[in-house]
């Protein structure tokens, strides 16, 4: 088991206000003990090749890996042209990965849009998830599907939000080299059981959120181990699967630097305590 950290906390200031650089956040991670963290690619300032050569850089001089890179693709949107766009972005996102060493690009499904039946919903992000994992092959990159509650960026919530939407599209790419992103929080937005989700999908789990909810229906965060997740029983399952890989804490409370600080201590202690049974 590795630690990571999506830098959630420092969102805001990464992605719209553009008040903090990938470069600050990866000495923070380094000064937290972190072996390694995520890049979300609206943190990128750019796609030149030198510009992202100057990233890898920096995250190899902070002693870093880059745990995943993260994506979010829209493929139900009823506009074929916009899916289409969105298939090639996430093609660069793969290449992006490939160059920083990335063991995964977290991937989604797209938003919930008006007048879209789930099974046409489906048809669409299997297409272009197919297209988009027979490139990702190429690059040795895995695609990491979360089970996601709603992006940002998005108007919309998450089209598979909802567990049997999820485990319907996994099912229907059993065939494939997809993986899974679990985020052990993300079911408790809509009142569903993280222990019963990753149950059914731990063999395919190659990246994992530890984030953490104060509240069902409720986006306000705790520092894992503080909110409703029972841990013990995720990591239970994790380790029954023989999971080994990253554990990315997430944290965006109103503790700041002191929530996230309590958030990788527990993970790690957790982590070392709990067994298979």
């Amino acid at each position: 088991m590795k630690l990571s950290c999506d830098p959630i906390l420092f969102f805001k200031e990464m992605t719209v206000e553009r008040t903090m650089s990938l470069e600050s956040w990866f000495q923070m991670a380094a000064d937290l003990g972190l072996a390694g963290t995520e890049i979300q690619h609206n943190c990128l300032r750019g796609y030149e090749p030198g510009y992202l050569e100057h990233i890898a850089q920096a995250v190899k001089a902070a002693g870093l890996e880059v745990s995943q890179f993260i994506s979010s693709p829209d493929f139900t949107s009823p506009d074929a042209e916009y899916r289409a766009r969105q298939v090639e972005r996430l093609k660069k996102h793969i290449e992006v990965a490939a160059l920083f060493r990335a063991t995964c690009v977290r991937v989604t499904a797209g938003q919930e849009y008006p007048g879209v039946s789930i099974e046409q919903g489906i048809a669409w992000v299997e297409e272009c998830l197919r297209e988009c994992l027979e490139y990702a092959a190429r690059y040795r990159v895995w695609l990491a599907y979360e089970n996601h509650y709603k992006d940002y960026f998005w108007e919309r919530p998450d089209f598979s939000m909802k567990h049997e939407v999820y485990l319907a599209i996994l099912s229907r790419l059993r065939d494939t080299s997809l993986k899974v992103n679990f985020d052990c929080a993300n079911p408790i937005m809509i009142g569903e059981d993280p222990v019963a989700l990753l149950s059914q999908v731990a063999d395919r789990v190659v990246h994992v959120h530890a984030t953490d909810r104060a509240t069902p229906f409720e986006y306000t965060h705790a520092a894992a181990g503080e909110g409703l997740v029972d841990y013990p029983g995720v990591f239970r399952i994790l380790k029954g699967a023989g999971y080994d890989g990253w554990l990315s804490i997430e944290y965006n409370g109103l503790e700041g630097m002191e929530g996230l600080k309590r958030a990788i201590a527990y993970v790690k202690r957790t982590w070392s305590e709990v067994g298979t049974k």
